[in-house]
């Protein structure tokens, strides 16, 4: 797809971005705002009718399981088919699940991993060989503000938020002399449909209950949070502003509560802050 200058007389090309996770909440924001500044946006996801209703605003639907080696596959060679380059991916889906490390089961945890973090990996590697030949591109991976702090019930979801912190931060270093650059997003509690999925997990998985007393305290300030939080405009405006940012930096802190928790963590001694945190839980 190409555009007209203001001149009226040079064609500009639009850029193309890859969505995944975009038919609701951060990436259906998101998708919205890049599509009203003229790009050619793929909204990904793996429900075939949210992502068939964004092309109501103009983006192009496409079904995508980032579970699946082959749909994912499929689409990303589809874009490059349609437009020979891909300028953005935002790796964006992500599943969320609330519980205490040994009452998660393994299932679980394999079902997180591979959402979180494997597929991240398959997106990744589906678009670099392209960005790679076109020597531009930029990657932007949505995080959390528990990449960097890990508290009662997140244990296996802050793993793999850790797990995507480090490859980002790894890779940035290995793309840049490619012309890639490689940015994470960090929102903290916001009102999405996530919140909802993760603390219903919450209750399905209880099995233990020597954790009944932590569990609650999770829900207690934690399920307080994000009642009160914001809706997820801060955090779409972040991820647009890493999306197109001329000068872009490394890590985007969605809000004031990450930048603290992210200074609580990595300055208070960690007695303090599990006494802390058990403290809350028991308010």
């Amino acid at each position: 797809m190409t555009s007209t200058s203001k001149a009226g007389m040079i064609p500009v090309m639009s850029k193309v971005a890859l969505i995944t996770g975009a038919g609701s909440g951060f990436g259906l924001g998101l998708a919205k705002k890049l599509v009203d500044k003229g790009w050619v946006v793929y909204a990904a996801d793996k429900n075939a009718k949210a992502a068939k209703a964004t092309a109501e605003f103009g983006a192009v639907p496409l079904t995508m399981d980032v579970t699946s080696d082959s749909s994912v596959s499929t689409g990303v060679k589809k874009i490059i088919r349609d437009h020979k380059r891909i300028d953005l991916l935002v790796a964006n889906a992500g599943f969320g699940n609330f519980s205490s490390v040994e009452e998660t089961s393994s299932e679980k945890i394999r079902e997180i991993f591979e959402v979180n973090v494997f597929g991240v990996e398959r997106c990744i590697k589906a678009v670099l060989p392209q960005m790679r030949k076109q020597k531009s591109g930029r990657i932007v991976m949505t995080t959390s503000v528990v990449a960097h702090v890990s508290l009662v019930g997140l244990g296996w979801y802050s793993a793999t938020k850790h797990a995507i912190k480090a490859v980002a931060n790894a890779l940035r270093q290995e793309v840049r002399h490619l012309g890639i650059s490689v940015v994470t997003v960090e929102p903290g509690t916001s009102k999405t449909g996530f919140g909802p999925v993760a603390f219903g997990l919450l209750e399905e998985g209880r099995a233990i209950s020597e954790y009944d007393g932590v569990m609650r305290g999770l829900n207690k300030w934690l399920g307080g949070l994000y009642r009160v939080s914001p809706g997820p405009k801060k955090a779409i405006n972040t991820l647009f502003r890493a999306s197109t940012a001329g000068i872009v930096r490394s890590h985007y802190p969605v809000s004031w509560d990450v930048r603290l928790l992210k200074g609580i963590f990595y300055v208070v001694p960690r007695s303090m802050l599990d006494g802390f945190v058990l403290w809350l839980a028991k308010k």
